[in-house]
């Protein structure tokens, strides 16, 4: 049977007395070559779209046959069928544009920067040619090539293209006096910040620079951060090792020692005594301590006992979750650890978070489908058993901490009491409705439409619920006809009116 006739046949269901041409085009394969919005140009004076391979109706917010397409095998096609060809080489696109003219060459990096943004400027994504990986849009080179590259002649090409320069080591005996090479970078409003400017703290280092473009330390002559005002070339590759003087660097006099007997103390009690500090410096390792935990992260790290681990972070207010303490349930946990600021688990000895009360390191590492969930919700959990009513299922299992699904361990949430992951995933109307309702429900047949209301009512008075044979959504028992379907149908008729009243206007 033909396209048209096919058309021709389903109106004439519609309403067998409605004669009348249905306003409908054909998309042929050679429209794949189009891009979407060509596509929708073509096709807009349509109200449907039919694929002329398979005669399927195609959905015109892609434009794409989606049963041809998922036959389709070939990688080229499928990019064909979704985004068209490209208008200059004739191959098929991707979603980023053509794979072929925005290939970044090898040969592109004898250009120059301006050069290769104007060869690429109509490209909104460039891929190298060596490792197809994409290319920095304001760079212009590979980044990833760049960095595996160990000629630095080949890295200076790549960066600058052909036209560089290499600053030599006997270059260094051009001598410019110091003063003139600050006064051709920053003019003449340029500062150097002295040694003694250590002595600031951050707020009055601004102060002071605030008016000069540029300063520069006097040590070094290495140009400083505007934002951070200390010569960070002096900080980290210095011949200075005292950290104290390192520290004064950046936080001027006003930082405190992490003393490890201040472990004694709790959070709010070492917020107090380091809250007046620009810094904290850990006394075992000389580490800058963050401000918020106030303890040594690297030592914490480093530290392999689980009681010193706790003391650390959280003083003497801390508890230990034992393996054994899995067969509590959430309430018996929340119980027994609510009162701790912090909670360690005994085998790995990370963090337990308060929302759960169980280590997920733990649970992520387990392999054994019963071991996590006896870690998840302890011995308080069920297996939802299908052949239960939603009545049954809500009775049976409203005051467990969790239920799982036999087939996919995925936990099943408590207002629906059936597996959305393998309810979504399964294809049987039967088996579907059987998750969803129970056994208690029947399948409202399209011939079941010849009965009247009573014996529509007579047949399905002792199910619990009615499944569509057609579109699989449950039938109201009020009105004993699907919903979903006949107003899908009041959408075709009024349609199809419509385009008979235009079609004898036109006449």
């Amino acid at each position: 049977m033909s396209l048209e006739e096919n058309i021709e046949e389903n109106i004439q269901l519609i309403n067998k007395y409605d004669i009348f041409e249905s306003r409908f085009g054909v998309f042929k394969i050679l429209d794949y070559d189009l891009n979407l919005d060509e596509r929708k140009l073509k096709f807009k004076k349509y109200d449907r779209v039919f694929c002329e391979d398979c005669s399927q109706e195609i959905e015109k917010f892609s434009f794409v046959c989606y049963n041809c397409y998922n036959k389709e095998t070939d990688c080229n096609e499928r990019n064909r069928m979704n985004h068209g060809i490209c208008k200059s080489c004739f191959t098929s696109s991707t979603s980023y544009g053509c794979s072929i003219c925005n290939i970044f060459k090898t040969s592109d990096y004898d250009l120059n920067l301006e050069e290769r943004k104007v060869k690429y400027r109509n490209s909104n994504y460039v891929l190298c040619k060596d490792c197809y990986k994409e290319v920095d849009y304001y760079r212009f080179y590979c980044t990833y090539c760049y960095f595996k590259e160990t000629d630095v002649n080949k890295k200076f090409r790549m960066k600058f293209g052909s036209n560089y320069g290499v600053f030599r080591t006997s270059d260094y005996n051009l001598e410019i006096d110091n003063n003139k090479k600050l006064h051709m970078k920053f003019g003449s409003i340029f500062g150097i910040f002295k040694t003694s400017d250590y002595n600031l703290n951050l707020e009055e280092r601004r102060a002071k620079y605030r008016k000069f473009y540029g300063i520069v330390c006097e040590e070094c002559n290495n140009e400083i951060d505007r934002l951070y005002i200390y010569c960070a070339y002096c900080y980290g590759y210095y011949k200075e090792t005292d950290t104290n003087k390192k520290e004064h660097m950046i936080l001027r006099l006003n930082f405190g020692i992490f003393e490890t007997l201040d472990y004694n103390l709790n959070l709010e009690e070492r917020s107090v005594k380091y809250g007046k500090f620009d810094g904290i410096l850990c006394e075992e390792c000389n580490k800058v301590i963050n401000r918020y935990y106030i303890y040594c992260t690297y030592c914490y790290d480093k530290e392999t006992d689980t009681n010193k681990k706790g003391h650390m972070k959280f003083e003497s207010n801390f508890g230990i979750f034992k393996t054994s303490y899995y067969n509590l349930d959430l309430e018996g946990r929340r119980a027994k650890y609510g009162k701790f600021d912090g909670i360690l688990c005994e085998e790995c000895n990370k963090e337990i978070k308060k929302h759960h009360y169980y280590c997920t390191y733990c649970y992520d590492r387990e392999t054994d489908t019963n071991k996590k969930r006896h870690m998840t919700f302890g011995s308080n959990f069920g297996i939802l058993d299908y052949n239960l009513n939603l009545k049954e299922r809500r009775a049976k299992y409203m005051n467990l901490d969790g239920i799982l699904c036999e087939k996919c361990n995925q936990e099943i949430n408590k207002h629906y009491y059936y597996c959305a992951y393998c309810h979504d995933k399964e294809t049987d109307v039967i088996v579907k409705s059987h998750m969803k309702f129970g056994p208690n429900f029947r399948i409202f047949e399209t011939f079941d439409y010849n009965l009247n209301l009573e014996e529509r009512k007579v047949k399905y008075k002792n199910y619990g619920h009615i499944v569509c044979e057609k579109c699989n959504n449950e039938i109201k028992k009020q009105y004993y006809n699907c919903n979903y379907c006949y107003h899908n149908n009041q959408i075709i008729i009024n349609r199809c009116k419509n385009q008979k009243l235009e079609f004898q206007i036109m006449i």
